[in-house]
């Protein structure tokens, strides 16, 4: 069984006052189990302050963590927040690491980071929590895919660690003291874990326009839509002017019909000095798209019946929850909403951890009702414990 111990502080620039602020609301003294890791979330400010440092070196555990423009836990949420989620227990098993840089050939840092923390010696894991960096090279099935790969199919719960800039900067990861501004960071969880998985349905089938055709694109890149430039495609249906792509892209999510009917999300997250579009999921070629007109009565609507489902698990006492940062931004004037429902919804029943990301990392169930591994765009994703 894991317990989710939570605790928030808004000091950015009294280190040792937030350690205390921390320390008192979790109260390991008398609530922490045999075996624990600590989970963070922080603004990206935080990476220029002190408190990360100290908070790691004062806690006895492993840690690990990521960056992310606003957050959530028990009766709080906001931005310039840090928080801690410290999962603990008697029969699971926590180990935490950081990769090496993810450079042009990202294979040998994932999998030798796999390996640290799942030596064979201690079994394989029944889930990793997975938190990546958000880049332009890379969208985040490539990090699923690697993972996979790596751990032959272990559950991955997680998120693309995100920014509050339009520019991206400040995005980074971290654990047991280390920090990364383009690392893969994952905590393996060993024993009966029994995690349960929910995540939001897409939005409507009604879209602003007729279905395209990506006709040319490489991994997170758009290259060419309808066999033109992307920016002449989205000035053709009011997304660009003048060569410039709209900033209200990101709240249009491209629906992808995929061969085997499937459908899935992507977010834009940024247009190239060549017109290229950088989504934050990997863009199939021949694939056909269409821009979503998912709304705020769409975020809302999927929000309540997420929380119907938590609800709906009596026996949850914990959960990690992630949500894309596109959804925030549709909200427009109302952007908190989701962290206040949530609060609000569940902030007296559940231990819980809130953050918005650039991307979701949760399993689905299969047509031979088997989990599989797969990244998501405009979603919310939950894990119970």
């Amino acid at each position: 069984m894991i317990k989710i111990l939570t605790a928030h502080t808004l000091k950015i620039d009294e280190a040792d006052a937030a350690v205390a602020e921390l320390l008192e609301q979790l109260d390991l003294g008398n609530r922490l189990l045999k075996n624990a890791v600590g989970i963070f979330t922080f603004h990206p400010e935080f990476l220029d302050s002190d408190v990360l440092k100290a908070v790691d070196e004062a806690l006895p555990f492993a840690t690990a963590g990521y960056t992310t423009p606003n957050a959530a836990t028990r009766n709080i949420f906001g931005d310039m927040m840090f928080t801690v989620a410290v999962l603990t227990s008697d029969d699971v098993a926590f180990n935490a690491g950081i990769s090496a840089p993810i450079a042009e050939n990202p294979v040998r840092p994932v999998h030798e980071l796999y390996a640290r923390v799942a030596p064979p010696a201690m079994g394989k894991p029944a889930l990793l929590l997975a938190f990546a960096p958000f880049t332009e090279r890379m969208g985040g099935d490539d990090f699923v895919t690697l993972l996979d790969s790596a751990s032959g199919g272990v559950p991955i719960f997680g998120s693309l660690a995100f920014t509050h800039t339009s520019n991206f900067s400040g995005i980074g990861t971290c654990a047991n003291g280390k920090y990364g501004a383009n690392a893969l960071v994952l905590v393996a969880l060993f024993g009966e874990v029994n995690p349960r998985f929910f995540i939001t349905d897409l939005p409507g089938e009604k879209e602003i326009c007729q279905r395209a055709i990506v006709t040319l694109a490489e991994g997170n890149r758009i290259l060419r839509i309808n066999n033109v430039s992307p920016v002449v495609y989205l000035e053709s249906i009011g997304l660009a002017e003048h060569g410039e792509i709209s900033p209200g892209i990101a709240s249009f999510p491209f629906i992808l019909s995929l061969n085997d009917g499937t459908r899935i999300a992507r977010c834009a997250s940024s247009a190239t000095k060549e017109g290229y579009i950088i989504v934050c999921g990997n863009m199939p070629r021949r694939v056909k798209v269409g821009f979503s007109d998912a709304d705020a009565d769409f975020v809302v609507q999927s929000v309540e019946k997420a929380l119907a489902q938590v609800a709906s698990e009596r026996s949850a006492e914990n959960a990690l929850i992630f949500s894309c940062t596109s959804r925030k931004w549709t909200l427009g004037a109302a952007a908190e909403w989701e962290m206040k429902e949530i609060t609000k919804a569940i902030g007296n029943s559940l231990s819980f951890q809130f953050a918005y990301s650039g991307g979701e990392i949760c399993p689905v169930k299969n047509s031979e009702n088997r989990w599989v591994n797969r990244f998501h765009n405009f979603s919310m994703t939950t894990c119970l414990f």
